[in-house]
């Protein structure tokens, strides 16, 4: 992103309000002066850690791959980590280690939900289905939302219960979500930690709101 910080100055005889309208300078509070100055102020700073970050970000990764493709040329093609994309890294003496967590999200397509739904609502409904209480419960847990979400994990784990059951609706439910899985763009998350005087590892908090 692209972002600016414009920040109106005492000099300036007049200021815009949100509405773009002309307000006199000598009509703004002290507070409104006090404020434009360092709200501006900070927001600048904010701009410029966060422009470092990106930037530490693309040279922890170039470093990281750099490291990667050699740790696995010096030993014969084994590789380090594990998952896929997962690496940890190590220096010599191993009191800083660099991990790459490569996080692959689930998204559900609505429409496909709402059919698996359907069909196991049908299922739990049929009384002559004779529908056991491990059905009726893995069903009930695995779309009990939070916070308007659904668990993915929990939506995923009724497939691994469909070898219990021989009724087709279970089963055609379970198409459905298959279906519905949707995986968007793999995204890579930094962590670098130091190890400290007791031995123990310290990640270094490159989140703003963990500091």
């Amino acid at each position: 992103m692209n972002l600016t910080v414009k920040q109106q100055k005492p000099a300036d005889k007049n200021w815009l309000d949100e509405q773009g309208m002309t307000i006199p300078y000598a009509r703004t509070t002290g507070y409104e002066r006090m404020a434009e100055g360092n709200i501006g102020k900070m927001a600048k700073q904010a701009l410029d850690l966060s422009n470092k970050l990106t930037d530490f970000k693309n040279t922890l990764r170039i470093v990281v791959m750099g490291l990667h493709k050699e740790f696995i040329k010096s030993n014969n093609g084994r590789a380090v980590g594990k998952g896929k994309g997962n690496i940890t890294l190590y220096n010599f003496d191993r009191s800083v280690k660099v991990e790459v967590n490569v996080n692959e999200p689930i998204h559900f397509d609505e429409e496909y939900i709402k059919l698996a739904k359907a069909e196991l609502d049908a299922l739990l409904a049929d009384e002559l289905s004779g529908a056991s209480s491990w059905i009726k419960g893995v069903i009930a847990d695995a779309f009990e939302k939070s916070r308007g979400e659904l668990d993915t994990d929990k939506v995923l784990s009724l497939k691994k219960h469909a070898s219990r059951t021989t009724d087709a609706r279970y089963h055609k439910a379970m198409e459905f979500i298959d279906k519905a899985i949707n995986r968007p763009t793999s995204k890579e998350y930094y962590r670098v930690w130091v190890r400290d005087e007791a031995g123990q590892y310290q990640n270094v908090q490159l989140n703003f709101s963990a500091i």
